[in-house]
């Protein structure tokens, strides 16, 4: 390997930095965490949940750097001591990704996912918060932190949605409306990640003359064990250019880049990743 191929190939070495990634122990967020560990950075996962997947014990077994911290990353209290104890075991985060958030899958119940005039006041409350107040206090105390102890870089990551993007196609839930079910893909999801994007830009204005980037990573719907129904997936698929829906890997890359020197003269943007969703 030429010597600047090794140039370009150590811009993704994130090695000797701490990440944070919301929501780590997820489907999405343990992939993320564990991109960010074989990148060489310690990852602590800030999560309402403790149970590690299986994947992530065994990369621990095998010596990477993952740390896990109750947080409940709506609660300014809990985000404020996570970061306290993150900070007094390995010292300030350098990398930030706001990746927790609620949805509601397409088979849970009608009571989360029915007509606009029904949605509940107490659901659209949980989904807002979970991403959008969630994201502000997290990044409050990492700016908070990252002044405090003199950093010169650092990069935040918010995840979005093809949905922040673009309105739900309410057409590809249309066979369940067909059995009698009065589904809709719900409206706080659609506005939450709509604001993750809004958010990334202005944050991204006030944290650069600090050496903070902020970017947006807008990822479309991932094919996982999760109970998805299969006429859910073949019109999911119908509306892809890619003719496929997404595998929990496809966005590892994306996040390493994003979180990495490789995107050193990248900020405010959004990375699409949605296999032509929003192309149409």
């Amino acid at each position: 390997m030429n010597t600047q191929n090794v140039q370009i190939f150590t811009k993704f070495d994130l090695t000797g930095r701490t990440a944070i990634v919301t929501g780590g122990m997820g489907l999405l967020g343990a992939e993320y965490v564990k991109t960010l560990a074989l990148a060489g950075a310690i990852v602590a996962i800030f999560d309402i949940q403790s149970k590690f997947p299986q994947h992530l014990l065994a990369m621990i077994e095998k010596g990477h750097d993952i740390k896990s911290f109750m947080v409940d990353i709506t609660n300014q209290g809990s985000v404020g001591q996570g970061f306290d104890e993150l900070v007094e075991s390995v010292g300030t985060p350098t990398i930030l990704i706001n990746n927790a958030g609620l949805d509601s899958h397409p088979h849970t119940s009608i009571s989360q996912n029915g007509p606009f005039g029904t949605y509940s006041e107490e659901t659209w409350d949980a989904v807002i918060d979970s991403h959008l107040k969630g994201a502000f206090l997290m990044s409050r105390e990492f700016f908070r932190w990252f002044m405090l102890s003199h950093q010169s870089r650092g990069s935040i990551i918010n995840i979005s949605s093809t949905y922040g993007l673009v309105s739900p196609d309410q057409s590809v839930y249309e066979y369940r409306r067909k059995r009698g079910e009065d589904f809709f893909k719900p409206v706080a999801y659609s506005v939450a990640k709509a604001g993750m994007i809004g958010f990334t830009k202005w944050l991204a204005e006030y944290g650069g003359p600090m050496g903070i980037r902020v970017n947006a990573l807008v990822p479309g719907g991932v094919l996982a064990n999760q109970g998805l129904e299969q006429e859910f997936i073949e019109q999911y698929v119908k509306r892809t250019m890619l003719k496929r829906m997404a595998l929990p890997s496809d966005y590892n890359e994306a996040i390493l880049f994003l979180a990495s020197d490789a995107s050193a003269y990248m900020t405010g943007a959004n990375l699409v990743v949605d296999g032509g969703w929003t192309a149409r």
